[in-house]
Parts: structure tokens; sequence; C-alpha cells
């Protein structure tokens, strides 16, 4: 069964490979690192039970030894998972899961101005998945809660401009900036929409880098939401 396997893996690696989808099987990993082809190291990533893969395909050798307390396995859009991974999954009770498309980089594409409140909060992780996502964040950082919503106030009225306030005080923070005439803040990425919202506040520390990756990203992707018309006499 394990040589059955181990050839049904083979034969599909050769194909894929043919396709110029895959490595074939013996070459070096190195070979094909390039500015847009990383090595391996840098394509696999392990964060909060998320093991995060940036192949196209992605075959035994991708996964082999990397499963140990992974709760999920996230790939590329479209990407090429073979039967063999497939079935080492269910076995290991491990979610499969297809990333969202990347938003390409676009004068439209708006503005973020990230300010993080309180120490201990070094978000230099995130700043590098969120460059992955091609997205224009302006970072600053203070120790006052009352400073960061004045900031961020400024800030979101500025066009094309949406904010992000990283604090363990989320309650505070948002009862702090929706005083402010125009903003709209929300601390679920998914409830924008509901308000148009400007401005995302998060509790870093409640969360892993990608979770907090994908809230941010799809808060961006909505680009500025204008505020819906049964609630713009209130809200702006």
């Amino acid at each position: 069964m394990v040589e059955k396997t181990n050839t049904i893996e083979r034969i599909v690696r050769e194909v894929l490979a043919e396709l110029g989808l895959a490595r074939k099987q013996g070459s070096s990993p190195a070979a094909d690192a390039s500015p847009s082809s990383p090595s391996d190291s840098q394509d696999v990533t392990l964060d909060d039970g998320n093991l995060v893969i940036s192949h196209r395909v992605v075959t035994l050798a991708e996964v082999s030894g990397r499963l140990e307390g992974v709760r999920r396995l996230v790939v590329p859009p479209q990407a090429v998972v073979t039967p063999t991974v497939r079935d080492e999954l269910l076995r290991k009770n491990i979610d499969l899961t297809y990333a969202a498309p990347r938003p390409s980089r676009s004068s439209g594409s708006p503005r973020l101005v990230m300010m993080t409140v309180g120490r201990g909060l070094e978000p230099e992780a995130l700043m590098a998945a969120l460059a992955q996502e091609h997205l224009d964040v302006q970072r600053h950082a203070t120790d006052c809660l009352i400073a960061a919503s004045d900031r961020l106030a400024k800030e979101v009225l500025e066009p094309g401009t949406l904010g992000l306030l990283l604090t363990r005080h989320v309650a505070a923070g948002l009862c702090l900036a929706n005083r402010h005439r125009g903003v709209r803040a929300v601390c679920r990425s998914g409830a924008a929409n509901e308000v148009g919202a400007n401005l995302l506040i998060v509790d870093p520390t409640a969360k892993g880098v990608f979770q907090l990756r994908q809230s941010i990203s799809e808060f961006c992707r909505g680009g500025v939401r204008p505020c819906p018309e049964v609630f713009q006499q209130r809200l702006t």
C-alpha cells in the first residue's frame, strides 16, 4: 500500500512538472528559487495552528513532518492538492482551506493607517503579512488610547483612507472612536458593510497573525465604504 501510494504521488508530481506546475522528483528546491519563486523555507509557515503553504502544488513532500499540532492547512487559491495529501488531512482531522485571492495593488486601493496602543504590542510580523497582501500601510504607535482615536478620526476623513486600531481595550476604543463625527468603527470586518465602516478596532493579543491578516485584508478589500443611506443622518 505504501509503495502504491508513493507511486501515485510520483506520477502526479511528474505530470504536473511537465505542465510547469511542480518540480520533477529529485530536483533541488534551490534550483527553482528566484525573486518570484521563494525557497521552501519561505513558502511554508506555521501560525496559531494554521499551516500556510504558498506552493501551487501540494504533495506529501510539502507537508511531511509538518502536520503535528496543525488544525488547518491553508493553500493558495486554485492550488492543486494531491489525493494522498487529502487522505492524510482526513486521517489527522485537519481542515483544508483555500486562501482568498490577494488583492492587486492599484491606484484605487485604500491607504490604511494603523495605530498601535500600549507597550508589548509588536506588530512586525503582522506588517510583514500585510505587505504580502500589497496593502499600503502607515504605522504609528502611542501609549494613549484617546490620542490614537483622535488621530484616526482625522485620518479616516481623508479621501481613500481606512483606519486600523490595535488595542487590548476594544470596547473603550469603539466608544471613543465613534464619538467623532464621520467615524464608523467596528470590531469585526464582517460587519463593515452594515454601517459603511471606515475604522477597524481589534485586540492583537486575541488572534494569531494569520487570523489578523485575514480579518484586516477582508476589511480593506471592501475599500472606503459609503455610509448606508438609512444611517447617514446619524453616522455622518
